[in-house]
């Protein structure tokens, strides 16, 4: 996939986004099952922190909602969390700096929540990216636990996924954990159906963007034109991307999680080297 195409699969994304932020917040307020294991590493690395807080960053957070969850399941863990994502109106829908708890408006006392805009595939995109790295998070301490839920499927090209992942590896401190989810909705009958159906939708309009192998278009509830650009994740995909971090992550674990079917989304978990 060239990088026009690229940016296109991503513009028509950030649309999307900033077109149904409420609604969509509205559908992600309950913390994931996989987020059982995040905690336990959290709360595993916060006991290395003596008495430093807890640096979690979170890439593409949306509504930070994980901001919240850390705070009810961790309440005697300090926090410094630093939420990214390109749509501010997402995370304005729901910010933990705004209305953090269980709807009682005080900001959760063990969590100091940050917030950034930014929009990380054009950063990685751009001709004067250097090295693949995070640079426009540069006011971002390395992390002990970074995290990206519910966004890989959203990146288009096996070259920017990986691209992706590194920038989230060079932000975490060295023996720190990096989590990301990867989205497994061809493996869901319903899931399917709806993108197979977007998708020849769109190819017989002539609207469908150029799409590479497993990439599909999404539907958003009972409006047919609002479409998302997703990617299905095999197994072996994961485990190029595993193998391609290799020199600076070691994985250390994988596991499924979430949906009805308790395999929606395959975790990946891997520890930087150093």
């Amino acid at each position: 996939m060239d990088t026009d195409d690229a940016r296109a699969l991503i513009a028509l994304n950030n649309r999307f986004y900033r077109d149904h932020a409420a609604s969509f917040s509205a559908t992600r307020t309950a913390p994931w099952q996989g987020w059982a294991r995040v905690v336990e590493l959290a709360a595993s690395a916060s006991d290395t922190k003596a008495d430093a807080p807890l640096r979690v960053l979170d890439l593409a957070c949306g509504n930070m909602r994980l901001a919240r969850h850390l705070a009810r399941t961790l309440p005697r863990t300090r926090i410094n969390y630093y939420g990214v994502d390109r749509c501010a109106e997402l995370a304005s829908a729901d910010c933990p700096s705004a209305r953090p708890g269980d709807g009682d408006g005080r900001a959760p006392e063990n969590v100091r929540a940050h917030f950034r805009e930014v929009d990380i595939l054009e950063a990685l995109l751009s001709p004067t990216a250097a090295g693949n790295n995070l640079e426009p998070l540069g006011g971002i301490p390395a992390c002990d636990l970074s995290c990206c839920f519910g966004f890989m499927h959203h990146v288009p090209s096996r070259d920017l996924r990986l691209a992706v992942i590194r920038a989230l590896i060079a932000s975490t401190a060295p023996g720190g954990t990096v989590v990301l989810s990867f989205w497994r909705f061809m493996d869901d009958e319903r899931l399917a159906a709806k993108a197979r159906a977007a998708t020849e939708r769109a190819r017989a309009t002539g609207t469908a963007p150029a799409l590479d192998g497993n990439d599909y278009l999404l539907g958003w509830q009972d409006d047919a034109s609002a479409l998302r650009y997703c990617h299905h994740f095999t197994e072996d995909e994961i485990s190029a991307l595993a193998r391609d971090v290799a020199n600076c992550a070691q994985e250390i674990e994988r596991f499924f999680a979430d949906g009805k079917s308790g395999a929606l989304n395959r975790y990946l978990v891997l520890t930087r080297s150093g």
